[in-house]
């Protein structure tokens, strides 16, 4: 592919983004967007300096000139008219994408529900749970289709569970949980910025009530501790402050799991020897995971915003520019990957990738993902024997989007099995 067949809007290639990634990281790895402020960054190093690097590049694009996600006037307005921020005049608030010294503050306050290994090795028996249960409902059936079978609902009832919202709003969840996602894509019609304001409103209060709940009627959860918790350890956290937390931590906790859970069926099963060397060997799979989430970032990247006039590789950069750091560019960049193209099981740099970012803005929930992948991927091969792509019946397309990337959908065919293991 040369540079002037690259359009990172179209379709075509957001369906297969491998060969323009390889293009801009040999000849362009500072790409401005034509007729844009927009750079877009693909090489790994210069990504790891611009997350290390919060002073020069911010995560809060409207404070230093940025685009912000919310471009319309009328849907910001909407926000503040209707949503839990009309006091202090915000729209959407991410506290976790603040930049320091507070959003250590507020990311304190999760990391030990995402985090902790001993809050993780509590979770992992309701994960098994759940997977078995899972596999129960279709095991004897010598086929499925997984993303709706079994890549939704595992992530989403595990951070569902561990959030405290009940387990029958799953549907409304999911919905809310979609659009909310939206405006990462950008170029959002108007039309479709206000649908994204309305259900994004409907959350927030959605969240306000269980908080409410919660504060007459404690239980194990992230809404009981966050209605308890202290910012700064000084003042309790608002309602908009808890809901803006809690947003955030759901849609982080399923959408990208699905799409890598899905991912990962793909690359296993349209290489045998994949599959055959899983089976095999199980304490390969965590390498394999690796591999995925490198190979296949579910988010393929994020935005910075320029504080101060600058450059990187020699290019200017000037004050308010929109930073697009691409991971999935990254990730397969050969300075750090040898044969970057190829899942390798026995890659011994594979954990590596940048699927989670790193830095301040690292995902929290990396290492809960992580766990539920491992586990996910070894009950799935020692319990459905036989397992492969069914044939003529995926076509093998992806969510069409900037952002983020994951199957639609992914039949799969294994030996029918009666009983429970």
């Amino acid at each position: 592919m040369n540079m002037d067949s690259i359009d990172l809007f179209d379709p075509d290639i957001q369906e297969n983004w491998f060969p323009a990634y390889k293009t801009l990281l040999e000849e362009a790895p500072v790409y401005r967007i034509p007729g844009s402020t927009t750079f877009v960054i693909t090489k790994y190093e210069d990504i790891l300096t611009i997350v290390s690097d919060p002073k020069t590049f911010s995560n809060e694009p409207e404070k230093y000139g940025g685009e912000p996600l919310i471009v319309h006037p009328e849907a910001r307005q909407y926000y503040i008219d209707h949503g839990l921020g009309k006091e202090t005049g915000r729209t959407r608030w991410p506290l976790l994408g603040m930049d320091p010294p507070d959003h250590g503050k507020y990311r304190k306050l999760i990391d030990r529900h995402l985090m902790d290994r001993q809050v993780l090795r509590r979770t992992q028996p309701f994960i098994e749970e759940t997977i078995t249960e899972l596999i129960d409902e279709f095991e004897a059936s010598g086929s499925i289709e997984f993303v709706k079978e079994f890549a939704i609902p595992l992530p989403v009832k595990i951070i569902t569970a561990m959030i405290g919202f009940p387990l029958e709003d799953i549907p409304q969840l999911k919905i809310w949980s979609t659009t909310w996602t939206l405006p990462f894509a950008r170029g959002l019609s108007l039309a479709q910025e206000m649908e994204v304001a309305r259900q994004g409103v409907d959350f927030q209060n959605y969240i306000r009530d269980i908080a409410n709940e919660r504060r007459k009627r404690p239980k194990d959860d992230v809404i009981t501790h966050l209605v308890q918790a202290k910012f700064d350890e000084k003042r309790p956290l608002t309602d908009h402050e808890i809901a803006s937390i809690v947003d955030n931590m759901y849609i982080g906790g399923n959408e990208t799991t699905t799409f890598t859970l899905t991912s990962g069926m793909w690359l296993m099963l349209k290489d045998p020897s994949i599959y055959q060397a899983l089976k095999k060997d199980k304490s390969k799979i965590q390498n394999f995971t690796n591999e995925v989430l490198r190979l296949e970032s579910p988010t393929q990247g994020l935005y910075r915003t320029a504080v101060i006039d600058t450059e990187i590789r020699g290019t200017p950069i000037p004050k308010g520019s929109t930073i697009h750091i691409r991971f999935g560019a990254a990730n397969r960049d050969e300075e750090v990957f040898s044969c970057p193209e190829k899942l390798d099981l026995n890659r011994a740099n594979c954990s590596r990738h940048l699927a989670f970012s790193r830095g301040e803005h690292g995902c929290p929930g990396s290492s809960l993902a992580r766990m539920e992948l491992n586990i996910a991927y070894e009950h799935l091969i020692k319990r459905l024997s036989g397992l492969q792509l069914t044939p003529k019946q995926n076509d093998f397309t992806h969510h069409p989007g900037f952002i983020l990337r994951g199957l639609k959908e992914l039949y799969l065919s294994f030996e029918p099995r009666s009983g429970k293991v």
